[in-house]
């Protein structure tokens, strides 16, 4: 839905999320003119981060910078082409023989990397008299999917003789993009000897460069980039000179809830973990670890309030957090708007203070917090 951001959004609990699918769509495009003529596999696995599978597969999957959707299973998949969306989505993870019927069924496009498994598609294709799309995936150092280097020529060799598959994609992943310059750059030369290794098809397309291989390294751009949390405008590492101009698509809202006076010397929260040192003014938020909240942001956490920082005192809660507010340069209103994190506030500082990725924090994000969309191209 989209919705006015002059009327605050109202719910029994003032807490909400706000994707931005104008964001969206520019991060899309920003990403794929830096990759050019490389086109996007828009990784939307894990309900797009956080963000919403459906519609953000809804408000990408006409821009020709992107090729096809990636998604993690076949339920992921499923939910999609029952949502009307018909791109080319591509399994990124393992699927087990006997899923190979609705792979078929579904019309999606499996990494393939073992016989067994794509012999149980090349069942399916034979028996539905139709011929299969897949990808075939190479491990060149993340030891995680893939066939071994050692083994993948024979693997691809095997696999390529089915005759109702057609291995139109050929790629690895990176284990270390965001870290490792020497670690990447021998993963892509490791690539590079496979495919001179092996008969690619005609027209197959290579990939390779998750957010932080497409940005940090050229070489690694081939047919596709395959963007996660690029596209939903967060920076895989840390970086001042940002090669790409990356909107924030995820801004997480609430509303205070209450606001109270307490004297030097009272604890808050559970345990009492932080105890007030002069007479104070805190206010509570209705944002706890049951949305997705880290509790390790107790007493680390910040949140953005009329313009400023304002501290998490005490344990976070599953249903609230407390703030001090005792320097806001003007007291605070009950229903005051308060970001979480997003806009003014990245989600890296504050997985910083969490002590943990952005990654986490965005698909942390628990299903009975309302996401609001914001869609120009809706009217």
């Amino acid at each position: 839905m989209a919705f006015d951001l002059a009327v605050p959004p109202q719910f029994s609990r003032p807490n909400w999320v706000q994707i931005d699918l104008d964001a969206l769509r520019h991060n899309a495009r920003a990403l794929a003119l830096h990759a050019a003529p490389a086109r996007l596999v828009a990784v939307i696995k894990a309900g797009a981060y956080g963000h919403g599978a459906l519609q953000v597969a809804r408000a990408l999957y006409q821009l020709p910078e992107v090729a096809m959707m990636g998604v993690a299973s076949v339920d992921e998949a499923q939910k999609l082409r029952e949502g009307g969306i018909d791109t080319p989505i591509l399994l990124l993870s393992a699927i087990l023989p006997e899923e190979a019927a609705a792979v078929v069924r579904l019309k999606l496009i499996a990494t393939v990397w073992t016989l067994e498994v794509a012999s149980a598609l090349q069942q399916e294709a034979e028996k539905e008299g139709i011929r299969v799309a897949v990808h075939f995936k190479v491990d060149t150092g993340m030891s995680r999917l893939g066939a071994a280097s050692c083994e993948a020529v024979k693997a691809f060799r095997a696999i390529s003789a089915l005759p109702n598959l057609d291995i139109t994609g050929v790629y690895t992943h990176f284990a270390s993009a965001d870290e490792d310059v020497d670690v990447t750059s021998g993963q892509i030369s490791c690539f590079h000897e496979f495919c001179a290794e092996v008969e690619i098809p005609e027209g197959a397309l290579r990939h390779a460069g998750n957010s932080a291989g497409a940005l940090r390294f050229p070489k690694a751009h081939f047919d596709l980039i395959r963007p996660g949390l690029a596209l939903y405008g967060v920076y895989p590492y840390h970086e001042e000179n940002k090669v790409v101009d990356l909107k924030p698509v995820m801004t997480w809202k609430a509303r205070l809830t209450g606001i109270k006076k307490i004297p030097r010397g009272q604890s808050v929260s559970y345990g009492g973990t932080w105890t007030a040192n002069r007479e104070s003014y805190i206010a509570i938020i209705p944002v706890g670890y049951a949305d997705g909240y880290m509790r390790s942001l107790s007493n680390q956490g910040q949140v953005l309030l009329n313009g400023e920082l304002c501290p998490v005192i005490g344990r976070v809660t599953m249903d609230q957090i407390i703030i001090d507010v005792t320097d806001q340069k003007v007291m605070p209103q009950l229903g005051d708007e308060v970001t979480i994190w997003g806009q003014d506030l990245p989600i890296e500082e504050v997985a910083d203070l969490a002590g943990t990725i952005p990654w986490e924090l965005m698909c942390a994000v628990s299903a009975r917090v309302p996401r609001l969309y914001i869609d120009s191209d809706c009217p």
